[in-house]
């Protein structure tokens, strides 16, 4: 019996981690924008695509033919867009349209960013969406727009990753002081997000879930922990942010996730 085949679409840095992480299993494509991009596929166990949406979409028949999977990985690009990042993100997406066929399940990596920053306190699926940012207001825009085009349809929305190549220390390293230091986090590792893209992919479950941490400490406690493990002294952490918003992902839990 053939192994299924999975089309990850956006072989970014989660996107590649995905392939290697699925490739030991069952058939993997992944594509890319440029040359570089073919031989990081390959190293990482799949079958490289040149796929450069909306522009350069005719590979997406052979991409897709077969596959019983479609994981989209694909960033908003919202610093780089500005006010049109919605408009770009969704003629992306596009070409897709005429491939989605109704026995493909369509896996999209959202992110928790959609509910905004305002809102406080346990944020679940129910919450409504309040995006605040360009990337965020896209990334809505392209959850609605594949529900509207798409039979078997997973949206994961992701907290912040972190992992190898992606330090969460790093992104603090142009300001004197942390903001917000009694603030939650919500985090999400790539050993997590990994566990969770395989365990939507292997029972098809369908629906919006959010994938995120299931501890949340405050941001002096896990950044600070973070500093001191990288022998560093932390930077000071300002106060407030206690009653800031914690992801709650107890939905996909319930159907059995689990991290090890």
């Amino acid at each position: 019996m053939s192994l299924p085949q999975v089309a990850v679409l956006g072989a970014g840095w989660l996107g590649l981690s995905l392939i290697a992480d699925l490739s030991s299993d069952r058939g993997v494509r992944g594509s890319y924008r440029r040359e570089a991009g073919r031989e990081a596929v390959i190293r990482a166990g799949g079958e490289p695509f040149m796929i450069d949406l909306p522009e350069l979409a005719a590979p997406l028949e052979a991409f897709l033919a077969g596959a019983s999977s479609l994981v989209i990985t694909l960033p908003p690009g919202g610093r780089r867009h500005g006010e049109a990042t919605t408009g770009q993100y969704l003629a992306a997406l596009a070409p897709l349209r005429d491939f989605l066929r109704d026995d493909l399940h369509v896996v999209y990596t959202s992110s928790t960013g959609v509910y905004g920053r305002s809102v406080g306190g346990p944020v679940t699926e129910e919450t409504p969406v309040d995006p605040d940012t360009h990337s965020a207001s896209a990334v809505v825009a392209a959850e609605r727009w594949l529900a509207d085009h798409c039979s078997t349809l997973s949206v994961l929305r992701l907290g912040g990753l972190y992992g190898p190549g992606r330090d969460p220390v790093d992104f603090f390293r142009l300001r004197d002081a942390i903001p917000a230091g009694d603030a939650p986090v919500n985090m999400l590792s790539r050993h997590e997000a990994l566990s969770a893209l395989r365990f939507i992919l292997d029972t098809r479950a369908t629906g919006t879930y959010n994938v995120c941490g299931a501890e949340h400490p405050s941001k002096r406690e896990f950044y600070g922990n973070l500093f001191r493990s990288a022998g560093r002294a932390p930077k000071p952490f300002l106060p407030g942010g206690a009653g800031g918003k914690r992801i709650d992902s107890s939905k996909l839990r319930r159907l059995g996730w689990r991290t090890i």
